[in-house]
């Protein structure tokens, strides 16, 4: 069994369709989920004209991202495609998809729309995504906040409370530290590799340091593997599996998943939907590890969450 803990399956931003093909692979490549993600700030990105990034380049209106995000969240349920709710929904013979939202951009001050989001069967969030908003601060822009704001810390209370995990990608290690004094249950990052250390930004500003994924480990929480690789690479997948083992040396088989964020960045072109997912689960088998340790890899970290949380 297999479960990607972030995906966008084709759908980015309000007004693109959700790509049903896509999602359609999941059966045939044995997965049994995978976490759709709406992009609350999507309204207000832009790729840099030169340098390619990803970056804000206006100020929402009022109610803009809370649009966009439910616009986003409804497609989802108008696919057609099963919305697991509960751990428990989520079975190895009927693949499914699970709700998050990236960046907390939709609360606008008002912790009782993660009670909505909660209702509309959303579990899983991100304080940020790549906007620094009111909860705290992202790695790829200056810090504004220093860490988790008191607003971030509440939400990150009222989640817990609601059910819905706490997803710290994008964070910077600073909120993460916030995160991590002010939770309760296991938190998930659910799309970063490892840093290395002789490469500039660490091979890219979302990577993260050693204590970084510890702080995520720690709360019994996991790192899901990343294909979102800058630095040249012949093969991506096959980077991406070097960082999933980077991260099992690091922190343990028990706090790794996968979390492609396909079809972001070079997935694009490399994993443009699920049929490669198998691949990762023969790249663990062939490091000799049981078929116990391939199914925490592969679903087994993600799930235990999960059921921690609700």
């Amino acid at each position: 069994m297999i479960i990607d803990m972030h995906t966008h399956a084709g759908r980015m931003r309000a007004g693109t369709p959700v790509d049903t093909a896509v999602l359609a692979s999941m059966r045939p490549a044995g997965l049994a989920a995978c976490v759709v993600a709406a992009v609350a700030d999507g309204p207000v990105l832009r790729r840099h004209p030169v340098e390619q990034r990803i970056e804000q380049f206006r100020q929402a209106e009022p109610g803009e991202c809370l649009a966009a995000t439910v616009e986003q969240l409804d497609a989802y349920v108008a696919s057609g495609w099963r919305i697991a709710r509960e751990p428990d929904e989520i079975t190895p013979d009927d693949p499914a998809i699970v709700l998050a939202v990236e960046g907390g951009d939709f609360l606008e001050g008002d912790l009782d729309r993660l009670d909505a989001m909660a209702a509309r069967g959303v579990r899983c969030i991100q304080p940020v995504h790549y906007v620094a908003n009111e909860l705290g601060d992202i790695q790829t822009e200056p810090a504004v906040h220093g860490g988790l704001t008191e607003f971030g810390a509440a939400a990150v209370r009222r989640m817990e409370r609601l059910g819905i995990i706490v997803d710290v990608a994008h964070c910077t290690e600073a909120v993460v530290r916030g995160v991590a004094r002010t939770a309760g249950k296991p938190f998930l990052c659910t799309h970063a590799n490892l840093a290395w250390p002789d490469r500039p930004h660490g091979g890219h500003k979302r990577f993260i340091s050693g204590d970084y994924a510890r702080m995520v480990a720690d709360s019994g929480g996991v790192v899901g593997a990343w294909i979102a690789i800058l630095w040249p690479e012949p093969d991506p997948l096959a980077a991406m599996i070097e960082h999933m083992f980077r991260l099992i040396d690091a922190i343990g088989i028990a706090h790794v998943g996968i979390g492609t964020d396909m079809p972001a960045g070079v997935a694009e072109r490399v994993m443009p939907d699920f049929a490669r997912h198998p691949d990762l689960a023969q790249a663990l088998r062939g490091r000799g590890m049981s078929a116990a340790e391939v199914e925490q890899v592969c679903a087994g970290n993600w799930l235990r969450v999960f059921r921690a949380v609700r």
